[in-house]
């Protein structure tokens, strides 16, 4: 075998590169004049003509190979909605008589699998609906000299709607060109130290626009959407809170939800103990008034809820943000200048207008959570659930007597074609709802309990019977329930009353098991089954 006789030279080694190169570059001649911004399909040696490329970044469906299937996948896709619903399959799907859009319900496996897709027929969730207009960019306004002015859009005292809200070093700024045009703040607010007095000038102050760019700067942060606020403490938030929020904002906008929930007042935890060494102990959360499995499929869009830590947090940014529509409620300031004789959270439903559906959007949320839109849609029939309080919780309850007479009598009904629902503190929470979304009567005892019946399926025949001892009533419920145009009728003891003719207000002096007549409450429900509508 021949061995090289001596090493190449320099010249027989840059002759071997030089072949090399030109082989590859023609080789590869078109790749190399795209390396250098050329397009090779403009020359007319050049065989190469590019795929086209589609509005959705993939070759156009000529041009497509098995490679581009595997890596990128075989889907459809049509400007402004999510792709990941195959026209096959959706028209499977659609095609289930008398079920809708099966796809976005969540039926069969697909169904569940891609039920956040929204996409075939009930609503293209693109761009413009579900997904938002806004991007991080958005979040950082620059208005130089111009800043955002604040805009009342609703107020009553206690309870105020404003645009263009700016919180900057835990105060709220209301700039305005006319600081007449604005609410007295101890009307809108309170003192975050002292909830009875009105606010500091470090909690709430109108600030004319003319002072804005020194106190504020010419930046800051922006807040999107609706934020739904309770300034009260914890011993004032109870079942009512978010119902008056939400009866507030219905004045104006009854379909809308809210996109954040703030409790600037409240602790995450009730013990507002320092975070213990030991990350087992369960810690007590602070109680909103609502559950929180409630909370979470009945307002499904909140991005919350937030407490005084997340307050604490703005504070401490030492920047100003901007609160694009802030809905407050304040029961310090309903006190200091409301009607003595209601309730402090009672405003928004007496001294505002709104549809009685004004709760609806809300209802429909979780009846669509449970699917009983589609189970509770029967014709024939009635429900009725007790919400028995017979555990004694701290709560008032009936005689046991008295209980056991009732539910004798309840039984009685369902021979008469009504399903009746006993409901009691050992019941879980998804049969609980679950019961009063399908009924169209809820009766109890007295109490936050029945804060859930605002929940109870519309119709004509709609009723909730509140049972109190005697010699005491209050209005809690009456006022809530009529505001949907629920009928009321209410027991003390065992004398019947509505709306129409109630007793004086007054508290029970003590806990006490109420009296009640069994048969008359019965009979209450059969006469408002047999009215005509």
């Amino acid at each position: 075998m021949g061995q090289w006789t001596s090493p190449p030279t320099r010249r027989e080694l840059s002759l071997l590169l030089f072949c090399v190169t030109i082989f590859i570059i023609a080789y590869n001649a078109d790749a190399s004049l795209r390396l250098v911004g050329l397009d090779a399909s403009v020359l007319p040696f050049s065989s190469y003509k590019p795929a086209p490329i589609g509005p959705d970044g993939r070759r156009l469906a000529p041009y497509r190979d098995k490679l581009e299937a595997e890596i990128f996948g075989e889907w459809d896709w049509e400007e402004g909605r999510v792709a990941g619903a195959k026209t096959a399959e959706a028209a499977r799907l659609m095609g289930k008589k008398g079920k809708g859009d099966v796809y976005v319900h969540g039926e069969g496996v697909t169904g569940r699998e891609a039920m956040w897709l929204q996409g075939v027929g009930e609503g293209k969730y693109g761009l413009e609906e579900g997904m938002g207009t806004t991007n991080v960019n958005d979040d950082f306004v620059r208005w130089g000299e111009d800043v955002p002015r604040t805009t009342l859009v609703q107020h009553i005292p206690g309870f105020t709607i404003l645009d263009n809200v700016l919180f900057a070093f835990g105060t709220f700024f209301l700039v305005t060109d006319d600081p007449s045009s604005m609410p007295d703040v101890s009307s809108v607010a309170s003192s975050i130290v002292n909830h009875t007095e009105p606010p500091r000038d470090i909690d709430w102050q109108v600030l004319p626009h003319s002072n804005a760019l020194n106190k504020l700067g010419p930046y800051g942060g922006r807040i999107h959407g609706v934020t739904f606020m309770s300034y009260d403490t914890p011993a004032a938030t109870d079942s009512h809170t978010l119902l008056s929020l939400q009866r507030l904002y219905s004045t104006i906008d009854p379909t809308s939800a809210p996109h954040r929930l703030l409790f600037s007042s409240i602790p995450t935890f009730s013990d507002r103990k320092p975070e213990p060494d030991d990350d087992t102990i369960v810690r007590q959360r602070s109680s909103l008034g609502i559950h929180p499995y409630l909370l979470k499929s009945a307002y499904p869009s909140l991005a919350g809820p937030l407490f005084s830590e997340d307050f604490d947090d703005f504070v401490g940014m030492g920047a100003p943000m901007v609160l694009d529509r802030l809905v407050v409620a304040d029961r310090g300031a309903a006190r200091r200048h409301g009607a003595a004789t209601l309730p402090p959270w009672a405003p928004p439903f007496s001294d505002l207008h709104a549809p009685t559906a004004w709760f609806e959007p809300v209802r429909h949320n979780l009846a669509g959570y449970f699917g009983v839109q589609e189970e509770g849609a029967r014709r024939h029939g009635y429900e009725v659930t007790y919400l028995a309080q017979q555990a004694g919780l701290g709560g008032a309850k009936l005689r046991d007597a008295d209980h056991q007479a009732l539910l004798d009598a309840l039984k009685r009904l369902r021979g008469e074609g009504v399903t009746v629902h006993i409901i009691n503190e050992s019941t879980g929470w998804t049969e609980r709802m679950r019961a009063i979304l399908r009924s169209t009567m809820v009766l109890g005892v007295y109490g936050e309990h029945l804060s859930d019946s605002v929940f109870m399926k519309p119709s004509p025949h709609a009723m909730l019977i509140e049972l109190f001892p005697s010699g005491a009533f209050t209005r809690d419920w009456e006022i809530v329930v009529r505001s949907m145009g629920i009928r009321y009728v209410g027991f003390q003891g065992e004398q019947k009353f509505t709306s129409e003719a109630l007793p004086a207000v007054s508290n029970p002096s003590s806990l006490q098991d109420i009296h009640i007549d069994a048969k008359a409450i019965v009979a209450a429900i059969n006469d408002e089954l047999a009215r005509r509508v």
